[in-house]
């Protein structure tokens, strides 16, 4: 029997890497590949003597351009319809309000109303448990997602600092839209001028920059997030060997998440775990750069999200034993959006490059060869000893 730790070595975690990245490849939402990094998990869990295995299948969309076309297209509608009418001015105050509240929706992680119409594929969550030793007292989930993205060059754009005002600029100018619009419908004169111009000008703009992103290629999807996946089956193969004392651990290998976080949306619906001392950890883009947890999240202005405080506590002091951990606020996107959604608590571990980005976020060189194993054995022993904090804090009988 191998020691515990030993599968959170580089070496370990590099084995999974090289069988996802190039045995697989490119694993985007409800493919073939995906569902073959899913088959992949279910293998290695069985191997390191995980029982409890269960697979979730559920429908979604494709692509992130299913949810995000439609909504720059109503948009730009509700830009070129604003004409002298007032049923036209109404029009496109109606369009361009639904637009904004969509495309807030989008930047959120949030499906949008006509998701049942685009739920074309089919996909997966692979879930696993790990019974604790003595009787569960705390319940953590974690959680790292199976696909990978098409490169995208609007999220994040190439200089990423300007995702967030943009973005935020987008949905504040089109609800605007909507309350002039509004009001032009009722005013005794109102001609389109420099503000229609502009409007139908960013609308238009987005809308092809979105196109443009469809027809970009699948990306491989090493840290994004392969490095997640192997992460958590190390640490699946350690506490297979020595569970933790009071805390059940639950593996949720997720699908869809690059498309609004589906997989994630669609297990807390399905099984509606308990809020009560429950813990989710989502591990996002932690093969690369420095390791961080992270204490705000957000891609608008509209949309920010945050940890858990007592999570992000047992963080802090985890990171007493790991002093090159540290917490920050990132600009980020992912499934602990979903989480603090509905309701539960949650903390997200993610990696950071030299200029404090997501590394290779969405980029064609999300590649096996940039990754850095040490990083992804770091970010495996922080969530060791992070899950040990979370077994030490469980209530006394």
């Amino acid at each position: 029997m191998s020691e515990p730790l030993s599968s959170l070595q580089p070496d370990r975690l590099m084995q999974h890497m090289q069988a996802l990245c190039k045995g697989i490849g490119a694993r985007h939402a409800c493919s073939p590949q995906e569902r073959r990094a899913a088959e992949y998990v279910q293998i290695i869990l069985r191997s390191v003597g995980v029982e409890q295995i269960a697979v979730q299948p559920f429908r979604s969309h494709t692509t992130l351009g299913a949810q995000m076309l439609p909504v720059l297209a109503l948009a730009a509608l509700a830009t070129l319809t604003s004409a002298k009418t007032r049923l036209n001015r109404l029009r496109a105050a109606a369009l361009s309000a639904l637009s904004a509240f969509n495309l807030h929706g989008a930047l959120s992680a949030k499906p949008p109303f006509f998701q049942p119409l685009i739920a074309l594929g089919t996909s997966q969550n692979v879930i696993a448990t790990i019974a604790p030793r003595s009787a569960i007292k705390r319940r953590v989930y974690l959680i790292g997602h199976l696909d990978s993205s098409k490169q995208r060059f609007l999220l994040p754009p190439a200089l990423p600092e300007l995702l967030k005002p943009l973005a935020t600029l987008g949905i504040g100018a089109l609800f605007l839209n909507a309350l002039v619009q509004a009001r032009r419908a009722f005013a005794r004169k109102a001609r389109r001028g420099l503000w229609d111009a502009l409007l139908a000008a960013l609308s238009l703009g987005a809308l092809i920059a979105q196109l443009n992103d469809e027809r970009q290629p699948f990306v491989e999807g090493a840290n994004d997030n392969a490095s997640a996946v192997s992460v958590l089956l190390g640490l699946a193969e350690t506490l297979s060997l020595a569970p933790l004392e009071h805390t059940q651990v639950n593996f949720l290998f997720t699908g869809c998440a690059e498309v609004g976080g589906i997989g994630i949306a669609r297990y807390l619906e399905q099984f509606q775990p308990p809020r009560f001392n429950s813990y989710f950890i989502a591990f996002e883009m932690v093969g690369s750069g420095n390791l961080c947890y992270v204490t705000k999240h957000g891609v608008t202005a509209f949309g920010e999200y945050a940890p858990d405080p007592d999570l992000l506590a047992l963080a802090r002091r985890a990171a007493v034993q790991h002093l090159q951990v540290a917490g920050r606020e990132m600009l980020s996107l992912d499934e602990l959006a979903v989480i603090v959604r509905m309701g539960y608590k949650g903390l997200c571990l993610a990696g950071y490059d030299q200029e404090g980005w997501l590394p290779h976020w969405h980029r064609a060189e999300d590649r096996l060869e940039r990754i850095q194993a040490g990083a992804l054995s770091r970010a495996a022993h922080f969530g060791y000893t992070l899950l040990q904090e979370i077994d030490r804090s469980a209530p006394a009988d």
